[in-house]
């Protein structure tokens, strides 16, 4: 890594990630005396005008935010000069729509990459749209009451979707959408200025002002929290005139950052070949889109193999399989993030440049060096040796590049590189550790079992005091401090100690040397309280159940329900047709957008998931949640809830997009059951969810029974209403239910749910036990046992069996097994 060359990349970052402040600033009303001296330098004329106001606006916002950062002026701050002023950090970022120097024009460049703008797009736009031209205001909607599009109500479908995002910090709750509504401009006003006061005092808090890199990464996740809702943009002009507000369902912060990661790779390229100032100069920049070199190169990770590394053992006792699950799934967040601090520092990038990480995988955006290849080789080479040295290749993350020019960054050409990305990581995964190659894996593993195999995996070799193996033991240990902590920090190896890929990982305020990253991975306390705790975050940890400050084992979970049997649920869970998804379901696809997808995809999940359990459903355990797909153990009944919760607030988080859904499988079983034994349970039953329908899928596996989300909730509904009726007996008749009589209409479900003809005798089967149970038990006239014959039993349960046949187990299981006595 070279650290000179890393520290400009982070200057250069941050300019291009500021480059629509001013958008914020402005609407947030920072509009100091200098404002017309800010039009003359940095907003296009149009017609006799200024345009594009918000340029303006940006070099008064970070002249706000200055005192904050680290050194901009003074000192080191290449690739921008000191006395320079044209070549200034501000100016990068303020320049974007009038654009005099290299640099500039390079940011320039990868804003318009990022929206997918062709040249004709953007003279089109530059020409005919802006939400700020003096001579227009009053006449348009006023941009500060516009507000963002939610993407995900927009996957595949057409028209004006009916909700927007709230403009607040993120949170848990403020991830949702709420349906639309008019905004005075009074109230547009007081929420930006709000939110910009709130953001200048999280500036504040940033600490490592003498580390660019870290610095850096700590602002990134401040941006997001408080741009996160601002729509990147606002209006555009009608063809017949007059101008209409079209809030973006991108927003500031994927907008800006998608920029970052672009100029920074743009200008690597080029600064390392010496043509920066040859291609950005102004006569060859005005045809800026018209390039077939592949200056970027695409760099995607991936573990494979996760299911084996979290579920791998056989022998794991339900008192200890907790704590190292939990560390497990911590580890596979952790390696992943890792793995992509490793790409980053082979290429001397800084943390923007990585766009998205989530279940495993990540995305980054580097140059297209030419000795790129052999960067990432050593990358490989290095993750390698180690998973095939300590999980014997049961698990690994894959590297794939893929080169891209700009014009695969346009909306035309965008969709295209999608599909490339996709065969290239397919292909990177049918290559796993290029075993033939010079990762150097022996045939047979060279591994002594002098002290058994570990007790926890049953793989690797045991240490001197048959604990476990080397690996399983730091998970143990880790998943017993996650429950503490809520600090990580990464520095390098020292040779010779336990390392991941050479970095070394301490909690809290444990030494590791020179830090490299500073991460806040606590879990969301408040539904409305910002994610920001004055450091970089990262949402790799879950809810876990405690008692006294200790990790409940799964035999404490287990007994943790509400009543009735003591079993533990597992539910697994993912998003139906991701794939698809993201390559078909945006309309026109472009960068940002694809990021702004992905982001939001996985914040339901990983954020807001782990919250809504801390919440409502504390004794579950996430084993892992992020990206488009879960993994939770806990009760059984309090599982069934969820996932029926779960359905219900995706529905709400995707703006009711019924393109947007996702599957479950829910497997109970004793809490003595192996991990691996209730992983495979819980993965059948979402199989089976997946085929439900000739495939349509959108739907969900309980009691060995695969319904649709709508008919789970009709079910669950039924088993309320199974109560009430028990209840019902109790109070008006003084008649207790009879267990036998409940368990004899499971026999008569798999009878209605038969298509043999004999089997239609269910009907008269039930009217006999039924009625003979009315008899039987009620002292009553026989009108009235008529009646309640009618009422509850032909009218509720008959009638229950008949619409549901076969699924209306799903009622009844879920009845009994409250009732029934722990065995």
């Amino acid at each position: 890594m070279n650290e000179t060359l890393l520290n400009a990349s982070c200057r250069f970052a941050l300019a291009a990630m500021l480059h629509d402040l001013g958008k914020f600033a402005e609407r947030a009303g920072l509009v100091p005396p200098q404002l017309d001296g800010h039009k003359v330098l940095y907003c296009p004329v149009w017609e006799g005008r200024y345009s594009h106001l918000h340029a303006a606006h940006t070099g008064l916002g970070v002249d706000c935010i200055e005192p904050f950062l680290p050194p901009i002026k003074a000192g080191d701050v290449a690739p921008f000069g000191i006395g320079q002023v044209d070549d200034s950090l501000i100016n990068g970022a303020g320049m974007h729509h009038k654009p005099e120097t290299p640099l500039q024009r390079i940011i320039a460049t990868a804003d318009r990459l990022a929206s997918g703008f062709e040249r004709s797009d953007f003279e089109n736009y530059y020409n005919h749209a802006d939400e700020e031209r003096e001579e227009d205001k009053g006449k348009h909607v006023n941009h500060r009451q516009a507000r963002q599009w939610p993407i995900l109500e927009t996957v595949n479908q057409s028209g004006t979707p009916v909700h927007r995002l709230p403009l607040q910090a993120m949170s848990p709750e403020s991830l949702f959408p709420v349906a639309k509504r008019e905004i005075s401009d009074s109230e547009a006003r007081q929420e930006y200025a709000a939110l910009w006061g709130k953001f200048v005092e999280g500036m504040k808090q940033i600490v490592d002002q003498d580390s660019w890199p870290l610095w850096l990464d700590h602002f990134d996740t401040l941006y997001l929290t408080f741009t996160h809702a601002i729509p990147s943009a606002t209006a555009t002009k009608k063809p017949g005139g007059g101008f209409m507000s079209i809030p973006a369902d991108v927003s500031l912060y994927d907008h800006s950052k998608a920029v970052a990661a672009l100029a920074v790779a743009l200008w690597r390229y080029h600064e390392a070949r010496g043509t920066v100032n040859e291609v950005f100069c102004a006569s060859a920049w005005q045809t800026w889109d018209n390039h077939d070199e592949q200056e970027f190169l695409l760099i995607q990770g991936d573990f494979f193999g996760i299911q084996e590394f979290i579920f791998s053992g056989e022998g794991e006792e339900a008192k200890g399989a907790a704590k190292l699950l939990r560390g497990r799934s911590f580890y596979v967040s952790l390696l992943t993030e890792l793995a992509a601090l490793k790409v980053l520092e082979a290429f001397s990038l800084p943390s923007v440049c990585q766009m998205t990480n989530a279940a495993g995988k990540f995305l980054i955006v580097a140059p297209n060096l030419e000795d790129a290849e052999r960067r990432l080789d050593a990358v490989r080479l290095e993750l390698d040796r180690w998973f095939l040295k300590y999980t014997f290749g049961q698990g690994g993350i894959g590297l794939a590049a893929t080169g891209a020019s700009r014009a695969d960054f346009t909306r035309t050409g965008f969709g295209r590189l999608t599909e490339r990305l996709f065969r290239d990581l397919d292909a990177r995964k049918r290559r796993r550790f290029d075993l033939c190659g010079a990762t150097g894996a022996p045939v047979v593993f060279s591994a002594f079992y002098d002290h058994g195999a570990c007790p926890h995996c049953g793989r690797a070799p045991a240490s001197g005091d048959q604990r476990g193996c080397l690996l399983c033991l730091d998970q143990k240990d880790v998943g017993a401090r996650l429950v503490k902590e809520s600090r990580l920090r990464i520095g390098r190896a020292i040779p010779g100690e336990w390392d991941l890929f050479g970095y070394r990982v301490g909690f809290g305020e444990e030494g590791v040397g020179a830090v490299l990253r500073d991460w806040d991975f606590s879990a969301p306390c408040d539904g409305d309280r910002p994610l920001w705790n004055g450091r970089a975050r990262r949402s790799i940890n879950g809810h876990v159940p405690m008692r006294d400050h200790a990790l409940l084992n799964f035999e404490e979970i287990a007994g943790s329900g509400e009543c009735g049997v003591a079993a533990l649920g597992v539910l697994k869970g993912d998003v139906d047709d991701l794939g698809l998804i993201f390559q078909k379901g945006l309309e026109t696809p472009t960068f940002a957008r694809m990021a702004a997808l992905s982001r939001q995809l996985n914040a339901f999940f990983a954020v807001w998931l782990p919250w809504k359990c801390g919440r409502d459903f504390k004794n579950t355990y996430t084993v892992f949640a992020g990206g488009d797909d879960f993994f939770l153990v806990g009760p059984w009944l309090e599982q069934i809830r969820l996932a029926e919760a779960m359905r219900k607030e995706f529905a709400r988080y995707v703006g009711g997009n019924p393109a947007l859904h996702f599957c479950a499988g829910l497997a109970m079983a004793k809490p003595g059951i192996p991990v691996p034994a209730l992983a495979e349970m819980a993965e059948e039953s979402l199989g089976a969810a997946k085929h439900h329908a000739d495939g349509k899928k959108n739907a969900v596996t309980c009691w060995n029974r695969t319904v649709s989300w709508q008919k789970f909730s009709r079910l669950l509904a039924g088993e309320r209403e199974l109560d009430e009726l028990v209840v019902r007996l109790k109070s008006e008749h003084g008649v207790e239910m009879s267990t036998a009589y409940l368990y004899g209409l499971l026999h008569l479900c798999d009878k209605a749910d038969s298509a043999r003809p004999e089997d239609a005798i269910w009907r008269s089967w039930f009217t006999y036990r039924s009625w003979r149970f009315v008899m039987d038990k009620l002292r009553v006239n026989d009108e009235e046992r008529r009646k309640v014959y009618r009422e509850l039993f032909a009218g509720k349960i008959g009638r229950r069996i008949s619409e549901d046949r076969g699924d209306y187990k799903i009622s009844l299981f879920t009845y009994l097994y409250q009732r029934r006595e722990a065995s």
